[in-house]
């Protein structure tokens, strides 16, 4: 269920809220700030049933109890909640409220407030309104000290973010940089509001689908952020420009279709994304450009650097873009341009998937620059990707799409998937949720358990089968090979075949169990847990007994999995950390944390008063 309040907002108001929510949701969950949860009086006008007061950097190290009296200083934000997020399980009592262990942006009102105790400072203010009394009835001495605070409402995620900053002591150049990825993300985030694309139908073209995205990212604080020299204001993502340059046979490693091709010197044409020419003429001395008006128009998938190119039939083109999207730089390593084409060729065919319900959409050639540091090399990639062929009466939508929300001409606060699907009843969401997770589980889970492969099946990267005529989900595709986990051994022992990795990749694991942290963070905490909440099926837990009952049919009960994600004791698991990831400067090798295992979670219920 998305809220409806904020639709009701401006633009720049909304894409305020989407930038802090994901903040304040990531800042939260990776423990980077303490909050405490407290449920309001039952008679409080409004949907909040309870307020998050999340606590200023300096009560990180009181742990792991607070026993002092909590002033005005020691908060950095108060937001209103729609209901109880999932708290921690602790065995003590905390007298501040209940420590809060994952917060979800869906469950924030759009409003959030900080403590002030000068109301010359903030004129405007929440000062006198039920909601305020309301917010003081629960924080009273003695665990609180706010005798001469107010509440000052905020908006500003760029100001949060200093508040934040600041206090952490962050070197000026690093605070600068996350700074402006936010702004950066404000103002597309702004932009796509303001343009909203019409919500496609199910028939429609899978590209209007792959261009329907308003927001993306469902927790990624900079998840718009597209960081474009600034000499271009505004750029068209949906139509890029691919350029041709010329470059030696010799300067390149090619795998795949031409793979076999004589390594005389002569030359090749590579595809440039238009955003990376001058990038690629300026550091490789031998590449040289065709004349500019040899071009083509591509038409750009959800991820942006992978685009279709229609002069290229069945398939699509993953370009380097040296572009900072959400936090990280879009080039493409050697590494991935090494590994795609060989899986593609050695081990899809050996995956212990069924065809029937999981498609994979192959990499049969790459080409990336050789003989110079991979820092250089990554900025002149180009994969070819199969590009899957609807069969008749059936169509291709990308995951991603069908949990947006805000298209034009939609009803406000009504998601794709049930706008599409015309889930209007409680009863019609309970039965497309229990297919499409007995299906995602059949298709995806598999090469994980039998292979040690784990797919990297965020929504951005599955696609669902649909027949067109009757709205069923037939079935899956999963794309993009440049981010899964494998354990090499039991790959190998699986398909009987050896597969070598490039020294240093990261796609190879030490262990099976470092490969589940991937699979959980994108098919369970960024895909399932979105679908299982725009269905409002989250708060009451309905949608998570739905999924525990599919994982328990599909997982073996003496498999490593069963124990990391099924048995009673796995309360919690190792959840990858957005901002944690980008305070370090990591894109690559990801950053973990404890995060509650939500297959285990129960849901609260609203009592009557409520």
């Amino acid at each position: 269920m998305i809220p409806p309040e904020p639709f009701l907002l401006s633009p720049d108001s909304r894409a305020a809220y989407a930038i802090w929510s994901r903040l304040l949701s990531c800042l939260v969950t990776e423990s980077l700030l303490r909050a405490f949860y407290l449920p309001l009086p039952p008679n409080v006008p409004g949907p909040a049933t309870g307020i998050m007061v999340i606590l200023s950097t300096n009560l990180i190290s009181e742990k792991p109890q607070i026993t002092r009296a909590l002033v005005a200083s020691d908060i950095y934000a108060i937001v209103p909640l729609y209901r109880e997020p999932v708290l921690k399980e602790e065995t003590f009592l905390q007298k501040h409220g209940k420590s809060v262990a994952l917060v979800d942006p869906l469950d924030m009102l759009p409003e959030i407030y900080e403590l002030m105790e000068d109301s010359l400072l903030h004129p405007v203010s929440a000062s006198g309104s039920d909601f305020q009394a309301a917010v003081f009835s629960v924080l009273t001495p003695p665990p609180w000290k706010l005798s001469m605070a107010f509440l000052s409402r905020i908006d500003d995620p760029i100001l949060l973010w200093s508040r934040f900053a600041n206090e952490l002591v962050l070197p000026t150049e690093q605070k600068d940089a996350i700074r402006n990825e936010l702004a950066s993300s404000l103002f597309w985030q702004k932009l796509a509001y303001e343009n909203a694309p019409a919500c496609p139908s199910i028939d429609s073209p899978s590209i209007d689908w792959e261009q329907s995205l308003v927001e993306g990212h469902p927790t990624h604080p900079m998840h718009r952020a597209r960081m474009l020299p600034t000499d271009m204001n505004l750029y068209d993502w949906s139509h890029p420009k691919i350029h041709f340059v010329r470059v030696p046979r010799s300067s390149l490693s090619i795998l795949g279709q031409t793979r076999n091709a004589p390594d005389d010197g002569s030359a090749v044409i590579m595809p440039v994304h238009e955003i990376q020419l001058d990038t690629v003429l300026a550091k490789f001395s031998d590449a040289q450009a065709l004349d500019p008006r040899i071009h083509v128009v591509a038409l750009a998938q959800s991820s942006t650097r992978t685009v279709l190119v229609p002069e290229l039939a069945s398939m699509s083109l993953k370009l380097s873009v040296g572009v900072k999207i959400s936090s990280a730089l879009r080039t493409i390593s050697h590494y991935t341009a090494d590994f795609g084409p060989r899986f593609s060729e050695i081990v899809v065919p050996k995956l212990s998937i069924d065809r029937n319900l999981l498609s994979v959409e192959c990499e049969p050639a790459s080409a990336v620059y050789r003989g110079v540091d991979p820092d250089l090399a990554k900025h002149f990639t180009a994969i070819l990707r199969n590009y899957y062929q609807p069969r008749p009466g059936e169509n291709t939508i990308v995951c991603a799409a069908l949990l947006e929300s805000g298209h034009a001409g939609s009803p406000k606060g009504v998601s794709a998937v049930e706008y599409t699907f015309g889930l209007d009843t409680v009863e019609k969401k309970v039965q497309f949720l229990d297919h499409y997770l007995r299906v995602a589980c059949q298709a995806l889970i598999p090469p994980l358990i039998h292979n040690g492969v784990a797919f990297e099946a965020h929504a951005q990267n599955v696609l669902a089968r649909i027949d067109t005529t009757t709205g069923r989900l037939l079935g899956f595709v999963i794309r993009d090979l440049g981010g899964l986990r494998i354990h090499p051994p039991t790959l190998i022992k699986s398909i009987g075949t050896e597969f070598a990795f490039l020294e240093g990749h990261c796609i190879a694991t030490q262990t099976v169990e470092e490969a589940y942290p991937k699979f959980y963070h994108t098919f369970i905490h960024n895909h399932v847990q979105r679908l299982i909440r725009v269905l409002g099926m989250h708060y009451d837990g309905s949608g998570w007994e739905i999924l525990r009952r599919h994982l328990t049919e599909i997982i073996p009960a003496d498999h490593g999995l069963y124990k990391a994600w099924l048995d009673p004791s796995s309360s919690e698991v190792s959840g990858k950390c957005l901002m944690r990831m980008r305070l370090q400067g990591s894109y690559r090798d990801h950053v973990y944390s404890p995060f509650p295992n939500m297959i285990h979670y129960r849901g609260t219920r609203l009592t009557l008063s409520e």
